[in-house]
């Protein structure tokens, strides 16, 4: 079969944790996408399940992207990732296919990420340098000027604008740790220090009722805070680049008592933002395996352009979604209500999906606790 043509410019930009019911917080990239599909779900509840989907077509089998599926290697043109979330390093393989690649354990833009990169994680001067930053940074914060978790969304479009800079054909892809936990949006009510303590007091089941109020605003303003960087990209890119956003997974905001992206096969979690510009048309749902295949216009992996029905697993267990329910051993439940229902042909589709296990201990454990897992 004859390859089709990668666009001249194409880009992706992932946000971590964003749920699909906060999307119309994001008013200017609403704006600017052409298409937004209602339909769309991820393959995992982690990101370390999501990636190998997003970046390379393929559901997730271990602790990372199998690096010759990257859809990097497709386009012939200047391709530059910057991503900000520690699971989705050249450790893991995401940096295969790019000309250039930065993420915070190579290339990274802080103190902290440089020394993670030069330094040997578990060892004494690891383990030293560690204690100094976090030191440096309770120092920081008596005097207001506490750095944000991850690295800021201004910070990454900056770099890849500087890197696509001279460049007439390229493909991007951009990963935002905005609104991944802590919360600490710029506008915060409170300070950053007292945002990523309350945040991670909630998110570990010990907070108050006013304390879980703030969190679920803080988490609000993180993906304005977002949207509004967005837009110096939007703004930036020709009208004519080939564009995908999506989420990699959702976030649960006290449903049930539960908080952050756990592994529970939930609407919150699996059914996920997503939008396109200058791209194909897509059938009734869209699931993220497919994200490499919109990108250049063509099946890649098991990805495709038309599908009734989506997948998902994380560890032993697996759901199967369709532009009304969701399915999962345990029952079936409609996306609109949550109310309990069934359908044998969704079902069926689920007992046929075969899935390995894939879960965050996966992860090196370094990475889980940068990202306040453990």
């Amino acid at each position: 079969m004859t390859r089709e043509p990668t666009p001249d410019r194409t880009i992706l930009v992932t946000v971590d944790s964003l749920r699909h019911d906060h999307f119309e917080h994001m008013t200017r990239t609403r704006s600017f996408l052409e298409r937004t599909h209602d339909r769309a779900f991820a393959t995992s509840t982690a990101t370390l399940g999501s990636f190998p989907a997003i970046i390379g077509g393929e559901y997730a089998s271990g602790g990372g992207l199998e690096r010759e599926r990257s859809i990097a290697h497709a386009f012939d043109a200047h391709s530059v990732g910057v991503t900000t979330n520690h699971l989705l390093s050249a450790e893991y393989g995401y940096d295969a296919g790019f000309d250039a690649f930065e993420s915070p354990k190579g290339g990274g833009e802080s103190l902290k990420d440089r020394g993670a990169v030069l330094l040997q994680r578990g060892t004494l001067p690891h383990r030293i340098a560690t204690w100094g930053w976090n030191r440096y940074q309770q120092v920081r914060s008596l005097v207001g000027d506490l750095e944000k978790s991850f690295r800021r969304a201004d910070d990454v479009i900056d770099s890849f604008c500087r890197e696509i800079d001279g460049h007439e054909s390229w493909f991007g892809w951009l990963h935002f740790m905005e609104p991944h936990h802590p919360y600490d949006p710029d506008d915060a009510p409170v300070s950053r220090d007292e945002a990523q303590r309350i945040t991670r007091k909630v998110l570990a089941g010990r907070g108050s009722e006013a304390d879980e109020a703030l969190v679920r605003e803080l988490y609000r303003r993180e993906i304005s805070d977002l949207d509004a960087a967005l837009d110096t990209l939007w703004e930036t890119i020709p009208t004519d680049t080939r564009v995908v956003f999506c989420a990699d997974h959702g976030e649960l905001l006290g449903e049930d008592g539960l908080w952050g992206h756990p592994g529970e096969l939930r609407p919150e979690l699996l059914h996920v933002p997503f939008g396109t510009r200058n791209a194909p048309a897509l059938g009734p749902v869209v699931s993220l395996i497919d994200v490499p295949s919109i990108l250049i216009g063509q099946a890649h992996g098991v990805g495709r352009l038309e599908r009734e029905q989506a997948f998902a697993a994380y560890g032993d267990r697996k759901a199967a979604m369709n532009d009304r329910l969701l399915t999962t051993a345990e029952e079936t439940v409609t996306l609109e209500t949550g109310e309990s229902t069934s359908d044998p042909d969704l079902e069926r589709a689920l007992e046929r999906f075969d899935p390995d296990y894939v879960v965050k201990e996966d992860a090196l454990h370094e990475d889980l606790e940068d990202l306040g897992y453990v």
